[in-house]
């Protein structure tokens, strides 16, 4: 019953939004360009009230801040001191990060407020030239423009306080809920931000309180916020050395989740890749999930993904053209990452190629007796 109500309130906005979009095109061929840049401002708008949203509430809540990102450019904060870089996440236009307060003694924290902060903030910042549009004595041209900006902003946060299945999309919402209803989800939300925060303090996840990590069960790999949880876990055991555990945790989750959401999944699938070529395990399987991260263009940015792509050229198909590429790419790549902590850790798995390479290249010892 509630998946239906979802779906009636879903398709009602989807349906006011396409018919307010259409008085909007039609005004659009006598104030094209005014109607095309109230447009483009507006989603600016969004991205920017929405994350202070978090920032805000965040506060407000016993968060502190980590970093905040509007579309590629990013403001972060390391050990103690704020800088300013370049990053991206395929699928976001913008991101706050906030290390959580302190549990409490019963393994509560507040998480509402942080997760929902960006729709309230932008929601009621949005209102305001929608509803000065429809009051204000302004002109004909401005007053559209007003409306525009407001409407558009305000729905497509709007967008983000629908839950989704976790599939294809996650937003605020689908977190929020996933967090409420799951214990052990929860625990994953704030250890993510925890480790975000460790991170940015220049900890190296094999460092890390060991309680930051655990393998979730079966039963839970729908939740995308414990397939999260599993790829810290591979990542920890990547740091400290241990690739097989990383691999049996990888196959784990890819063999037995009924789902993963799509980012999550074309990474899972590039260390599966990773791995398999680093321990000399690769085989079918290996090359069909090397031809599906291929195919994911946008992945490429992401160094671990590329990392798989210099593996898999280097180590399974021995194409040392290509894998010089690839580890090209990957040098220009790594250059980008805001972290020390995690350009260290994406290096020492390059060198465990590198090592793994030279070893393949050690003529052997020729073991027939001499005359």
């Amino acid at each position: 019953m509630k998946q239906k109500a979802k779906k009636v309130f879903s398709i009602l906005l989807l349906s006011l939004y396409l018919i307010a979009l259409y008085f909007m095109l039609d005004y659009t061929t006598e104030h094209p360009l005014w109607i095309l840049l109230t447009m483009f401002a507006s989603i600016i708008f969004m991205v920017i009230t929405h994350e202070l949203g978090h920032l805000v509430f965040g506060y407000l809540t016993g968060y502190q801040f980590i970093s905040y990102r509007i579309f590629v450019f990013t403001i972060l904060k390391e050990n103690g001191k704020l800088r300013f870089c370049r990053m991206s996440v395929p699928g976001t236009g913008g991101q706050c990060l906030m290390a959580p307060p302190r549990k409490k003694p019963d393994g509560s924290y507040p998480f509402v407020l942080y997760n929902l902060g960006g729709i309230l903030l932008c929601g009621i910042l949005s209102l305001i030239p929608l509803v000065f549009s429809l009051v204000a004595p302004v002109s004909e041209t401005f007053g559209m423009c007003l409306f525009i900006f407001g409407f558009v902003s305000f729905v497509m946060n709007l967008m983000n306080a629908i839950p989704t299945n976790g599939k294809s999309m996650v937003n605020d919402a689908t977190n929020l809920k996933l967090a409420w209803r799951n214990p052990a989800a929860r625990d994953a939300l704030w250890n993510q931000l925890e480790y975000c925060a460790l991170h940015a303090q220049k900890i190296r996840t094999v460092d890390m309180p060991e309680e930051l990590f655990f393998l979730p069960e079966e039963k839970d790999l729908g939740n995308v916020l414990l397939i999260w949880q599993a790829i810290a876990d591979i990542e920890r055991a990547e740091d400290s050395g241990n690739y097989e555990k990383a691999r049996e945790i990888t196959y784990f989750v890819l063999n037995h989740a009924p789902f993963i959401f799509t980012l999550y999944e074309g990474l899972l699938q590039a260390e599966a890749v990773f791995l398999d070529s680093l321990l000399g395990q690769n085989g079918q399987q290996t090359e069909n999930f090397y031809k599906k991260i291929s195919k994911l263009k946008p992945l490429h940015n992401i160094p671990s993904v590329q990392r798989a792509v210099y593996a898999y050229l280097a180590l399974c198909e021995r194409n040392s053209e290509e894998a010089e590429k690839a580890k090209d790419t990957l040098q220009k790549k790594l250059k980008k990452i805001p972290f020390a902590t995690d350009l260290a850790f994406e290096q020492r798995q390059v060198e465990q190629i590198e090592n793994a390479l030279r070893k393949s290249f050690i003529p052997q010892p020729n073991t027939e007796e001499f005359p």
